[in-house]
């Protein structure tokens, strides 16, 4: 492992990059959504992905994630409700990945999302079964399909090909088709094929995003209960740090 940090330069220009994209393709940001920690790095070993660029197709897990709203969304419920409030809200993100890159496999406790490609295409690895968190049995009422076997040839970041094995379903995503669901409570990841022509962008529609990032974690909560609470669970330990803080030099 020869580099620990993303310099200054090459992460303003990929920013710039990703925002300019997103603009042209109608995503509303703001100044303040372009900031450092839009660009993810999930963890020390894979800032080795800005050695030969990030157009170098090699695997590795980073992206960029500008957000437009995250709404708690706790207004008008009773009371009685707070304790269940952290699994519902609002969250709108646009997420972009270069070819070849990965979102690495996670899941969410509390948040449910949809997927809708805006750009290129989305390839999405998960678990068809839920994961067991704590002793109460989950509310089923239309559970994730099983989805395909993986296609072959598939790439996987080096050193980190063991955190995909929980992840057995594969589904490939294109613009224009029917928003994908992900329920809570299943692994997933997702990359931009590596033959892609043009990076993988991917419209995020949510609960509530609880993420403690460096430019998020002083931001006002609903609830005392909600400060600090990290509903991001990678299954590489590297990854749940490096989502939180980027290492710019």
């Amino acid at each position: 492992m020869t580099r620990t940090a993303v310099s200054r330069r090459e992460y303003d220009e990929w920013l710039s990059e990703a925002a300019s994209l997103a603009r042209a393709l109608r995503y509303p940001i703001s100044a303040e959504m372009v900031n450092d920690s839009a660009g993810i790095v999930f963890g020390d070993d894979q800032y080795e992905a800005f050695e030969n660029g990030l157009w170098s197709r090699e695997p590795y897990e980073v992206m960029v994630i500008f957000e437009s709203l995250n709404e708690p969304a706790v207004d008008g419920l009773p009371v009685s409700g707070a304790p269940y409030a952290e699994y519902s809200g609002l969250c709108d993100k646009l997420m972009i990945v270069h070819p070849g890159k990965f979102c690495p496999p996670h899941f969410h406790q509390r948040k449910t999302e949809s997927y809708e490609v805006v750009l290129g295409d989305m390839e999405v690895f998960y678990g068809p079964e839920p994961v067991a968190v704590g002793d109460e049995e989950p509310l089923s009422f239309s559970p994730m399909p099983d989805g395909s076997p993986w296609p072959e040839g598939v790439a996987l970041p080096a050193g980190r090909e063991d955190s995909y094995a929980g992840l057995t379903s594969y589904v490939r995503l294109r613009a224009g088709d029917p928003k994908f669901v992900m329920h809570r409570k299943h692994l997933h990841a997702f990359r931009c094929p590596a033959d892609s022509p043009v990076p993988l962008v991917v419209r995020e529609v949510s609960t509530y995003s609880h993420e403690p990032t460096e430019h998020a974690h002083d931001k006002a909560v609903p609830l005392p209960q909600w400060r600090g609470l990290h509903d991001n669970t990678f299954v590489a330990d590297a990854a749940n740090s490096g989502r939180l803080a980027t290492s710019i030099a």
